[in-house]
């Protein structure tokens, strides 16, 4: 297998570092690879299927098997591996439960195992599904206390589970070489979405019902990529929560989108029960960002912004 790279970029921040980057296909690398490249990283891009993105050229590794991930990383010879691969399709991973854990968790522990033979350091996604499984942890919560870094994880579900899995792996393989990276709700427009979703649905229907039950911090794409180019860029270690500022329910989520994407749809409320969904899902997983904002020095932006770059990035922002 060759790993095929490319130097791109003349900016310092990442200048000289090579970076092989997983799940190079998927939505949050859709925004996170050409940051890459505007801060002059030396790029290996790898994925189930090969590909493009950005005008660099995809390579196919699973990264559930060992020996495929050990050859990759030991032909790319990174400084650092971004792990953006995942199995996200959290109902399916209730019957899923084998694949669903052998992305989330194996491939993430291989990509660790392989980085720790190669002196490499990696930053892994994981997600607000770590918490949640747990009704009186969820009451505590819900008293308004965003959720530190340190709090034990309850994970929700089977999804909730496997990343909670991946992120001990990693933690074992590299524990002085890692970052973990905890964000939630994520929306971008390489892939789909809620935000997407929603706009389809008010496309298709005069009247939504969406759950106010469950409370979380929505996340563009692009302001995790951001964050996550000054981790790297700034050898971060340890483990970060990585999201918007600001709180609300997917009931006001969706309410927000359809206004600012000028729909006359109705949106209405439902509870989490009466939607009945195959997996649980965190009643509240508004995370902390007293650590991550302290590290870069300044406050992460806010759901409200980030949708309206979202919307704009597509096309359908109507608000000036």
């Amino acid at each position: 297998m060759n790993a095929t790279s490319t130097k791109l970029g003349t900016s310092t921040k990442l200048g000289g570092k090579r970076l092989l980057l997983t799940g190079a296909s998927g939505m949050l690398a859709g925004d996170l690879v050409p940051l890459l490249i505007d801060a002059g990283a030396d790029l290996v891009l790898s994925d189930i299927a090969e590909g493009e993105n950005s005008g660099v050229p995809v390579s196919a590794c699973d990264v559930t098997k060992e020996a495929d991930v050990c050859r990759f990383v030991e032909a790319s010879k990174p400084d650092w591996i971004i792990n953006c691969a995942a199995y996200t399709k959290v109902d399916d991973a209730q019957v899923e439960q084998e694949l669903a854990f052998r992305v989330n968790a194996i491939g993430p522990g291989n990509l660790a195992s392989a980085a720790a033979r190669s002196e490499a350091r990696m930053l892994h996604v994981s997600s607000d599904y770590v918490f949640g499984g747990d009704a009186s942890a969820d009451a505590e919560a819900m008293l308004g206390k965003p959720i530190l870094e340190e709090r034990e994880p309850n994970p929700c579900g089977i999804y909730g589970q496997s990343k909670r899995f991946g992120d001990e792996l990693v933690r074992r393989a590299l524990p002085d070489r890692h970052v973990i990276a905890r964000t939630s709700w994520l929306h971008g427009v390489h892939g789909p979405s809620f935000v997407a979703a929603i706009l389809r649905l008010a496309d298709e229907r005069d009247e939504l019902r969406i759950v106010d039950d469950q409370i979380g911090s929505p996340t563009w794409t692009v302001l995790l990529a951001e964050v996550i180019v000054e981790l790297v860029s700034r050898e971060a270690r340890g483990l970060f929560n990585v999201t918007s500022r600001g709180d609300i329910s997917w009931y006001e989520f969706a309410k927000e989108i359809v206004a600012l994407a000028g729909c006359s749809t109705k949106v209405g409320t439902q509870t989490t029960e009466e939607l009945n969904r195959p997996a649980p899902r965190p009643a509240y997983s508004t995370l902390s960002l007293e650590k991550i904002e302290a590290f870069l020095g300044r406050e992460c932006g806010t759901w409200q912004a980030g949708l309206r770059g979202h919307l704009l990035q597509c096309g359908v922002l109507k608000e000036a």
